[in-house]
């Protein structure tokens, strides 16, 4: 079992954290996994995107070129990285910010209001935490629980004050693809 993950947006949307928080659960699954960042200049507000590798076996290479799983977050990173996706593959983005409706017939293409839903809370920097819920639910790459523990691990002394809105807005994230799935079914 291998999986490659491009996650990609605007530096300041959590991205490359997005991208640790995957690895760091793997992680604690026992899996093997590599996790390599890539940002422009500037951080706030330049592009920012991430690739990981989760595996059953040791990894050759971090190189990601065509992702089994794409994760966006702004119409920018769509428009570079959708025509990457492996046929079969699955798309999630954020649906408050990328409004299309001209997605690939050959993947699972999942929008996901995260921007939307966690400005329901007062935490629009926290979208990527919907974005970690709707990763889990829809590709049962990794359980809510080492997601969980590994946020706890991750979170420095200094936010532990956030790890209930967090896990909140994972569970929104991952409630609402549930959701879909069973009003589809």
């Amino acid at each position: 079992m291998e999986h490659s993950i491009i996650i990609a947006g605007s530096g300041g949307q959590g991205i490359l954290f997005l991208g640790r928080l995957v690895a760091s659960a793997t992680m604690l699954e026992g899996k093997e996994v590599t996790w390599m960042p890539s940002y422009g200049a500037e951080m706030r507000g330049g592009t920012a995107n991430c690739t990981v590798i989760i595996s059953d076996e040791m990894i050759g290479s971090p190189v990601v070129r065509n992702p089994h799983i794409l994760v966006v977050m702004n119409d920018a990173s769509y428009n570079r990285f959708a025509c990457k996706l492996l046929p079969g593959g699955t798309l999630l983005f954020d649906s408050s910010l990328i409004k299309r409706t001209d997605h690939r017939d050959d993947v699972t293409v999942l929008g996901v209001p995260a921007s939307m839903l966690s400005s329901t809370l007062n935490s629009t920097k926290l979208a990527n935490m919907v974005v970690m819920g709707a990763i889990i639910s829809s590709t049962g790459i990794l359980s809510l629980d080492s997601v969980l523990r590994a946020l706890e691990d991750m979170t420095p002394e200094h936010r532990k004050n956030s790890m209930d809105l967090n896990r909140q807005l994972i569970r929104k994230g991952y409630d609402i693809v549930e959701n879909k799935k069973s009003y589809h079914s």
